[in-house]
């Protein structure tokens, strides 16, 4: 399933939302948030992990470019077999953000799939994670 495909019917409720200034000093919490969340949901230990940096990677890309006062904004849904985050803040830059390669790689590996860009002023992501062997 690609994040496309993705659609209001697939997801479940609670969604949660959590918002934090876009500083690194507090990604902590995005990824306490992510492993709290994927615990819940029985992911195995490595999966919970993989979700761990994969949401600290987006998050640091989408950040970048922010001043003091912006904000981070995430939310977190299920989706059949799975666990979504998106993340959203204001930026500078008009242009998506650029990942390193050694990001990228990371990422490619980590993530079942994942999107980043920006819009109208903001970046965001989408990154979609499966516990194992659930992969739609």
């Amino acid at each position: 399933m690609s994040i496309s495909d993705i659609s209001e019917k697939t997801r479940t409720e609670p969604k949660v939302h959590l918002t934090i200034p876009a500083s690194s000093r507090f990604l902590r919490l995005a990824r306490l948030t992510a492993a709290g969340l994927a615990g819940d949901l029985g992911y195995p230990v490595d999966a919970i992990e993989d979700l761990r940096i994969a949401v600290d990677e987006l998050c640091a890309a989408i950040i970048e470019d922010t001043t003091a006062a912006d904000e981070l904004e995430l939310t977190y849904f299920e989706i059949e077999g799975g666990l979504v985050v998106e993340g959203i803040c204001r930026a500078r830059s008009t242009k998506a953000p650029e990942l390193h390669s050694v990001a990228r790689e990371l990422l490619n590996m980590l993530a079942d799939s994942y999107s980043i860009g920006a819009i109208d002023g903001h970046r965001n992501f989408r990154l979609v994670k499966y516990a194992e062997g659930a992969a739609g």
